[in-house]
């Protein structure tokens, strides 16, 4: 008997210091990765989009383990839950650069909320497609379509509420982005909702 006690608690303690070293293996890769980009290049803009690759990067090869542990699909997560998650782990192996990307975090969100618009109106259509597209109808009757890419501040449970919105009034902030839309095989101008509230 103990024996196999033995037995269970080295596999557990194995098991364990394998989870950690695993997850500071990313954070310290992701380091790696995005201190070597960053002496290549300083454009902040270009930075971020290839610190999300190097985070991709440095967890691929931990797929499993991050399924396993977390249920997070890394190459199909749209909700910047691994990012996220590696974060927390790069806070701990490399502050410097965490604290780097907390500022560029607040720099970037500070000019997108400068660029914010709003609208009121009533929900008259949720359209499911790629993604979700609410129909807000103003007052004036003028017709604006605003698109779900991202998380939207809303102190509702969205992706169970958001259907109950129809037909009711709504305040949402948005913000103009371009993306390259495969289907016309060209850019286009989105209204991508950052926060709503319902009136």
């Amino acid at each position: 008997m103990k024996k196999n006690l033995s037995a269970l608690l080295l596999i557990l303690l194995f098991a364990t210091g394998f989870s950690q070293d695993y997850k500071a293996g990313i954070a310290i890769s992701a380091c790696e990765c995005f201190k070597k980009l960053k002496a290549e290049n300083t454009d902040p803009e270009i930075l971020e989009t290839k610190l999300g690759f190097c985070i991709i990067n440095a967890a691929e090869p931990y797929a499993k383990q991050l399924k396993k542990e977390y249920n997070l699909d890394i190459l199909r997560d749209e909700s910047s839950e691994t990012g996220k998650l590696v974060a927390t782990w790069i806070l701990k192996e490399c502050p410097d650069l965490f604290l780097e990307m907390v500022d560029h975090e607040e720099k970037n969100g500070a000019k997108v909320r400068s660029s914010e618009m709003s609208v009121s109106g009533t929900v008259s259509r949720i359209e499911k497609d790629e993604f979700i597209v609410f129909h807000i109808v103003a007052s004036d009757g003028n017709l604006t379509k605003l698109y779900w890419i991202t998380s939207i501040q809303s102190g509702l449970d969205l992706p169970k509420e958001y259907a109950s919105l129809l037909q009711k009034k709504v305040t949402f902030r948005y913000y103009r982005n371009e993306i390259f839309d495969a289907a016309t095989n060209n850019y286009r101008n989105l209204n991508i909702i950052s926060a709503l509230k319902m009136d």
